[in-house]
């Protein structure tokens, strides 16, 4: 499966990648926007009334990952609360699990996926429909954290690959 992602691949860049940096290196902003976004959103998920510190703390990584990621600077800066709301909103329960599609669509925006592979946002939607009949009660909270987290990473991977097969057709 390697060698052919490697064939798919060949030819085919982020078209963030192509963009000129006004600050530091792509590889490393790229994978601090990651670990900020990622840590900021699981970070969220120990707030409660009781430790506002993990609530603020997480929200503030979160945004700070997408101000880091490379991009374009205005949908980096549209994304960002919006997509905290969307980490955020799995505080009240497996309801909100399917508000886990926010982030998605944010990474989908600024990483200028095609318009197909927008379609893998039907993804987490329905996976949180399925959380929120499987898991009604409050204290599964880290089941549909780590499900809804591995169907928003596994999604945008997935459009990743729509996006280079796409390339390969067009051009």
């Amino acid at each position: 499966m390697t060698a052919a992602f490697e064939r798919l691949q060949s030819g085919w860049r982020e078209p963030a990648s192509l963009r000129p940096l006004r600050w530091g290196r792509y590889r490393a902003r790229y994978l601090a926007a990651l670990a900020l976004l990622v840590a900021g959103a699981l970070l969220v998920q120990l707030g409660s009334v009781y430790t506002l510190s993990f609530l603020g703390g997480g929200i503030a990584a979160h945004v700070i990952g997408w101000v880091v990621l490379p991009g374009k600077g205005n949908r980096r800066a549209i994304v960002a609360v919006p997509s905290a709301l969307g980490a955020a909103a799995l505080l009240i329960g497996s309801m909100g699990s399917v508000l886990a599609v926010l982030p998605l669509l944010a990474w989908l925006w600024t990483r200028e996926r095609p318009p197909l592979a927008w379609t893998v946002a039907i993804l987490p939607v329905g996976a949180g429909l399925v959380l929120a009949q499987a898991f009604p009660q409050y204290g599964s909270g880290a089941i549909v954290v780590a499900v809804a987290l591995g169907v928003v990473v596994g999604s945008a991977w997935l459009a990743r690959a729509i996006a280079i097969t796409r390339r390969d057709r067009t051009g």
